[in-house]
This record gives structure tokens, C-alpha cells and sequence, in this order.
């Protein structure tokens, strides 16, 4: 008798094919799915977000059975597996990560395994990212994604997923008796302060830079992803496209609809 969930899960990352994390996810998704898929890029796409290559070809690599590293995006390797690959015959659920790192609050924006689980939304598939918390300049410790991700995962398929929004699943850095359980939360600002810039000299003289994100101490906001996770909580965030911000939407109405298209001329 099958006891798996799935019948296919379609895997993609942002750090690339051979990294350790998306090599922790297809153990799990082999014990969820009776087929899955990997489809992601060959090398680090950390911070791409939801980029496209629209002026460039795509190539892709095959990497045994049912795996290709494609020299693009996360969301090229989303629109690759879904338009082509497997458009005969769809996955049930994508699954992003599990990332090096966590993808809270602003990180969120920047994320490739996220803005690859918000391409799957985007062509009608049900997508989780998923992401392991570390501290600051660390290599993760790998085992609260290897020991959670699976019950989590498993918790979710089986309630069903929306093609309405994706998950942001993020795991926290604390040992395995910590871990206080699973708290659905909000995105907010997270840990992030800004983007610093370090500019240096390559060996020919030439000038580069690098681009990092800064990371601050942050407030805690009640039911936000840093609060859920500093606290020992496995946070998961429903996130939409939606960036609209209310308050000043309400404002800048009221404030427009006074203004006077005679004033213009």
C-alpha cells in the first residue's frame, strides 16, 4: 500500500544544485512523493529574487534521473520545469530550499528560494520555501531542518495547499530540545538594515565591488518571523504578491482625490 502524499514534487533552490540543503530536501521529498524532480540552478543565485532571464538564453544540464542544473534564476528553473520539462504531466507541490540561511522579514524580498515559491504560485502550483537560520558569517547546522522539515511538510500536504499565496517555512538555529513548536506569522521588517558596499582592486588594477546585506539588532514585533524564531518557533508565513501598502494608500487617496487636474495645467 503507498503511504506517500504526493505523487510528484517538483525541487528547486538558490544555492545552487550541489548544495547541501537541497540535497537535505530530496531525502524528504523521496519519503513525501512517489517521483521527484530537482530543477535547479547550476551555481549560487542567492539574492536574485524573482529575476527572469528575458535577454539571455537558459541552458540546462542533465544531472541524472529526473535532475538538471540550469544556468539561470530560480524562477528560470520554476518556468523551465513547469513550461517544459514537466508540462506534460505537473507536480503536486514545488518545494524551495531548504536554504542556507534564514528568509525572514526584508530578506524575503530579496530571496531567491522564495521568489522561486512565489514563480510556482505564479503558473498555478501549490510552493513552500523553506529556510535553516544560522548566525551571522556560520556555516548552519543542518539538523533542525533534517529532523522538522519532514513532519512539517508532511502536516501541510496533507491539509492541502492554496495556489493563492506561497509558504515561507523558516527553521530556527536552536538545539532540538529549543524547538518549541510551529507558529504561523507575519513577514515584517526581520534583521535586515540596509546593503553595504566594499569596493576593491582586482590584480590588473581594476576596480570591483561587492554587495552584502546588512544585518542590525531589530525589534521583535508580536507574530513577526524574527520574533517566532528567535523565540524556539518553526515560523510559516503565507505570502502574496500583494505589496500595497493600506495606510498609505488610504491617505494618498484622500489627499489625490482633492487634487485638482486644473492645478496641472
Amino acid at each position: 500500500m503507498n503511504q506517500k502524499i504526493c505523487r510528484k514534487i517538483l525541487l528547486t533552490n538558490d544555492d545552487g544544485i550541489d548544495a547541501p540543503g537541497i540535497n537535505i530536501l530530496e531525502r524528504i521529498a523521496a519519503s513525501l512523493a512517489d517521483e521527484v524532480w530537482t530543477v535547479a540552478p547550476a551555481t549560487d543565485k542567492s539574492g536574485v529574487a524573482n529575476s527572469v532571464s528575458l535577454r539571455e538564453p537558459v541552458r540546462v544540464e542533465p544531472r541524472g534521473l529526473r535532475r538538471y542544473a540550469v544556468h539561470g534564476t530560480p524562477a528560470d528553473c520554476v518556468a523551465l520545469a513547469i513550461r517544459h520539462l514537466m508540462k506534460n504531466d505537473l507536480p503536486d507541490v514545488l518545494l524551495s530550499g531548504v536554504n542556507n540561511g534564514s528568509n525572514i522579514g526584508f530578506e524575503t524580498v530579496l530571496s531567491g528560494t522564495v521568489g522561486a515559491a512565489m514563480t510556482g504560485v505564479l503558473l498555478g502550483i501549490p510552493s513552500v520555501a523553506l529556510s535553516q537560520d544560522r548566525w551571522q558569517d556560520a556555516q548552519p547546522d543542518w539538523r533542525i531542518a533534517e529532523k522538522f522539515c519532514q513532519p512539517v511538510l508532511s502536516h501541510l500536504l496533507r491539509d492541502g495547499l492554496s495556489t493563492e499565496y506561497c509558504l515561507n517555512v523558516n527553521f530556527p538555529n536552536v538545539p532540538e530540545e529549543a524547538i518549541r513548536g510551529i507558529c504561523v506569522s507575519r513577514q515584517g521588517i526581520g534583521k535586515v538594515k540596509g546593503l553595504f558596499v566594499t569596493p576593491t582592486t582586482d590584480p590588473h588594477g581594476e576596480n570591483y565591488f561587492w554587495i552584502r546585506v546588512e544585518h542590525g539588532i531589530t525589534d521583535l514585533p508580536e507574530q513577526s518571523e524574527v520574533a517566532a524564531v528567535a523565540g524556539g518557533y518553526i515560523s510559516v508565513t503565507p505570502l502574496t504578491f500583494e505589496r500595497t501598502y493600506r495606510d498609505a494608500w488610504d491617505n494618498l487617496a484622500e489627499r489625490l482625490n482633492r487634487f485638482s487636474l486644473s492645478s496641472m495645467r
